[in-house]
């Protein structure tokens, strides 16, 4: 029965089989496909077409404007020289045209508020799609970890139904030569059965692995799908060097911009009670002809340029608590920075120290697993030899395929630990 000793280098060794998808294209093919990812990009799209100096108001505002009415009507005159008009259907004319820039040179600084409230606008949604991508990229991997430990699963379960047929074929021998009962024959169908029907339940779980890997993908749950098995741990993480990281996570960017951005409105609030002055420069023609009365013909034309001000003087204190109320507002937003930055802080400590339990346990669970194994090489060798019975050699394989099955767990809690910790830190790359 050599197969038992495949069995302890089971999980290792199929790591080095590499499949179809690598991680890193699974995740760019999350990225090009993922529906939330295509939204935030047209988000950015249209913050970034909204951040320009026209939509602030700072630039002049150039008008052209064009009239021309015409009249048909009758008149009746009588001037003071005697002379009487009377006529119907007479026609007037009037034109009127000018082209004539509006430039708002100060308003209390309302347009430099507006103009850096786009800027963090943009910027927002700019960390809004680095958050959905890292979002993104946390799930994919833990899909992809979850296929991953499930063909671990299934080749330990294929690998132990080897064991198993192996075993009962050393005993029907027994048997034939009277050295073994029906009894022990019996337990050994058993095992066999039992072990396929555990087999199918793990091509079943397997298959829902990649079903669920294919929907974070954006593809059609029946897409053919294989990955690599080259899974790898990380270099031991720092903590200090995850919080001094954590200034990049994307909540706490987007709640420090909300912080600038409530602030530009208290800018705009104050700025109301501030003077505005404008000017106004351009050209005009007027030209209106008749053809009767006393006037036949008028026209005019020139340039002209003129500013107005405007004072606020009292308003019946509106402005006075806007600007008190945008103050309020700053404060909430204060509070809002600080308690998402303590709750970051503390979820970085909580996943700190899974990461650090998990580690632990996948050495325990290494050494735990190569001690059940040496256990089965033993109880095998005492099995060949006739001085174990087929209960003591089933017990010594339950104890090394559930050492062997917490091993390859505790070895895929680790990864997703490393994932959460550098999720949290706001500096997840590719696992």
């Amino acid at each position: 029965m050599k197969k038992f000793l495949y069995f302890p280098f089971l999980f290792f060794s199929g790591l080095l089989f590499a499949q179809e998808v690598s991680l890193e294209e699974a995740f760019q093919i999350a990225l090009q496909n993922n529906w939330n990812t295509k939204i935030l990009q047209n988000n950015l799209q249209i913050a970034s077409n909204n951040n320009f100096a026209g939509n602030t108001g700072k630039l002049p505002r150039i008008t052209l404007n064009v009239a021309d009415n015409f009249q048909l009507f009758g008149i009746n005159q009588q001037l003071s020289n005697g002379t009487e008009i009377s006529r119907n259907g007479a026609v007037s004319n009037n034109l009127n045209a000018n082209i004539r820039a509006d430039w708002q040179i100060f308003n209390g600084g309302r347009i430099w508020a507006l103009q850096e409230r786009l800027q963090i606008v943009e910027k927002n949604t700019e960390i809004a799609l680095k958050n959905q991508k890292q979002q993104l990229l946390a799930q994919v991997a833990a899909a992809y970890l979850e296929i991953v430990r499930q063909k671990q699963n299934l080749k330990l379960q294929q690998t132990l139904l080897s064991i198993t047929q192996e075993r009962l074929k050393i005993i029907q021998k027994r048997v034939e030569v009277g050295t073994a009962n029906q009894t022990d024959l019996s337990l050994a169908q058993l095992d066999v059965s039992n072990q396929e029907q555990v087999i199918r339940s793990q091509e079943l779980a397997l298959k829902q692995a990649k079903i669920n890997l294919n929907l974070l993908l954006a593809q059609n749950p029946d897409t053919p799908l294989e990955v690599k098995e080259n899974v790898t741990l990380k270099e031991k993480l720092q903590l200090e060097s995850l919080k001094s990281s954590l200034e990049q996570n994307p909540q706490l960017e987007i709640a420090r911009n909300n912080l600038k951005n409530s602030l530009t409105f208290e800018k705009e609030a104050k700025a109301q009670k501030m003077p505005s002055l404008t000017i106004s420069a351009g050209y005009s023609y007027n030209r209106n002809n008749s053809t009767a009365g006393f006037l036949l013909l008028n026209q005019n034309y020139g340039a002209f340029v003129g500013f107005n001000l405007a004072v606020p003087l009292y308003n019946g204190d509106i402005f006075n608590r806007q600007y008190q109320t945008a103050q309020l507002q700053t404060k909430s937003q204060e509070l809002e920075y600080n308690r998402i930055r303590q709750e970051l802080q503390t979820e970085l400590e909580r996943q700190w120290q899974n990461y650090l339990i998990a580690q632990e346990q996948y050495q325990i669970e290494t050494i735990s697993s190569q001690n059940a194994q040496e256990y089965l090489k033993i109880m095998d060798k005492r099995f060949s030899l006739g001085q174990a019975t087929i209960i003591e050699i089933r017990e010594a394989q339950r104890v090394a395929e559930i050492s062997e099955n917490r091993k390859i767990q505790s070895f895929f809690n680790v990864k997703l630990a490393e994932i959460q910790l550098l999720l949290v830190a706001g500096n997840i790359d590719t696992p």
